[in-house]
């Protein structure tokens, strides 16, 4: 629940499918929010000096959503927040397409970017993801920095 006593039905979502940041951007839409954080974050490349071809992100979906949930009450106490929406990509990725979209609405700009950062923090040390990545010398594992284990 917000602060004015009102549901809202945010959004937790793991696809397969292209993340389309414009379709995010609506589900947040409310004349009673001024203000919309976002943030999209996409395979890059060069990486550490090397063209990256792809990289492939597996995950645990059922602990993904339920992480994001908890996250998503955890961030929600914090701030004063309309709807929002958290969309992770997993499957073959080519450099510029999006992995992770956090978009957040809230009636102050402050709440908002705040909460977007934190949301994206959290998700990155929390979500059980794994990212393979492939350059023109083969792949390996991106050793990440969740609390779940050495190479989320």
């Amino acid at each position: 629940m917000s602060h004015d006593g009102s549901v809202h039905r945010d959004v937790v979502l793991v696809t397969f499918d292209p993340i389309d940041a414009g379709e995010l951007l609506a589900e947040v839409d409310d004349p009673a929010c001024g203000a919309r954080s976002s943030f999209l974050g996409s395979v890059r490349s060069p990486n550490r000096g090397t063209v990256v071809r792809h990289i492939d992100y597996e995950g645990y979906e059922a602990m993904m959503i339920a992480e994001m949930r908890r996250l998503v009450t955890e961030v929600r106490s914090m701030h004063e927040l309309g709807r929002l929406v958290i969309a992770h990509r997993l499957g073959r990725l080519a450099p510029g397409e999006v992995s992770l979209a956090v978009v957040v609405a809230s009636p102050h700009r402050g709440d908002a970017l705040a909460a977007c950062e934190e949301l994206v923090e959290g998700l990155k040390a929390r979500l059980p993801v794994w990212k393979y990545e492939v350059d023109a010398a083969g792949g390996a594992f991106v050793e990440g920095r969740a609390e779940a284990g050495p190479t989320l």
